[in-house]
């Protein structure tokens, strides 16, 4: 589950979320499965300004009930994908990240 040979992205997930930001979201996945811990097929992340400095990633599934709450430096780039939530659900074959828009 969540195979780093077998991701893609949408779409919208390439012309609004920048590189570093995308491969952060694999990274919070990775470290997960790396520490063991069981993994939903559904990831929800979820991004809030804290400060002109500060983003904050709440990171979360619902089977086992998890959640995580990652900070990182703050980008002005940030600001047009702060109210969206992003997923990656991962079917078995392939692991996709996608706005929840897009699904």
């Amino acid at each position: 589950m969540f195979q780093p040979e077998t991701r893609y992205v949408t779409k919208g997930i390439t012309e609004r979320v920048p590189p570093e930001l995308a491969a952060a979201l694999w990274l919070f996945i990775d470290t997960q499965r790396s520490l063991g811990v069981k993994l939903d097929y559904l990831q929800v992340f979820k991004l809030e300004k804290i400060s002109e400095e500060v983003l904050a990633i709440r990171h979360e599934q619902e089977t086992p009930a998890r959640i995580n709450v990652h900070y990182m430096g703050y980008k002005a780039e940030y600001a047009d994908i702060l109210k969206e939530t992003i997923f990656v659900i991962d079917d078995g074959d392939h692991s996709t990240m996608l706005f929840g828009y897009e699904y």
